[in-house]
């Protein structure tokens, strides 16, 4: 007898529903897969280039690989067209970081993440900084990349993040250099010019994979109960009607520890 004669189209249904299900959940772990494995070139990235030794800079064009990697430049920098990036905390404090200009020795201009100062009292940007002197001199940093834009203002002498576009707009140098200037900035690790601790340069950040390993084999496993949870429904469905249809029909009962033990001293 053809227990689900009359439900078939009900539960192929919930099959193609299931079959949905189970493709969005493997988009979705694959989604995490892609992101666990991001995060480990990044960790690789970082080991690999963050002590190496400081080399010329070759391009103004950036390249993925070259991130962290340390650049060495001589020229000058420009202390009067620096900027403080704004919503940048340190430890747990308020701050701003200081992105000045420096122009190399060929004229490429290259923006210079030159370290950490702290918000005043009023959670504003500090009125006074220490700036470099606009002396020819050699200096390293390493190679980060340009960031997006919040499409935020800021106030003058200040800027929403390290977008270089807007950096380099709003210092006026893209009118002149369009052709000179960096798709990257350098973050520097010795602030020569630093006076009572500020600015401070930036640690070397903490990178791990995250839960990216354990939230792509979640997601697998919710594509099989799906499955699973439909097979069950419909195994007691067949179940159900067998019981209603046959009188002889007697389900198989899963036998639990203990229950003959049970049996035994109820029939005392």
């Amino acid at each position: 007898m053809n227990y689900l004669r009359d439900s078939w189209k009900r539960w192929l249904a919930w099959l193609l529903l299931a079959v949905v299900f189970s493709i969005a959940c493997g988009f979705l772990s694959n989604w995490q897969f892609n992101r666990r494995t991001e995060a480990l070139t990044q960790m690789a990235r970082l080991a690999k280039n963050y002590d190496a030794k400081p080399m010329e800079l070759s391009s103004k064009h950036f390249r993925v690989q070259d991130e962290w990697l340390p650049i060495k430049l001589t020229g000058t920098f420009l202390p009067e067209q620096a900027l403080l990036v704004r919503n940048r905390p340190f430890n747990g404090d308020p701050g701003f970081l200081e992105l000045i200009p420096f122009r190399r020795t060929d004229g490429l201009v290259v923006a210079i993440e030159a370290g950490w100062v702290a918000a005043d009292n009023q959670l504003a940007a500090p009125k006074n900084f220490p700036l470099p002197t606009n002396e020819l001199q050699t200096i390293w940093g390493r190679e980060r990349p340009n960031e997006p834009t919040l499409n935020r203002d800021a106030p003058e002498g200040q800027i929403a993040t390290i977008n270089l576009p807007t950096f380099w707009k709003k210092t006026g140098i893209s009118k002149t250099n369009s052709n000179s200037v960096s798709e990257f900035y350098l973050s520097m690790s010795e602030i020569p010019f630093a006076k009572n601790g500020q600015p401070r340069a930036i640690s070397r950040p903490q990178l791990d994979e995250g839960n990216h390993l354990s939230y792509a084999l979640q997601w697998i496993i919710f594509a099989l109960l799906a499955f699973s949870a439909l097979a069950w429904a419909v195994r007691q469905e067949i179940r159900f009607k067998r019981i209603a249809s046959d009188p002889n029909y007697r389900p198989k009962v899963r036998k639990h520890v203990g229950d003959e033990d049970k049996a035994v001293e109820d029939s005392l």
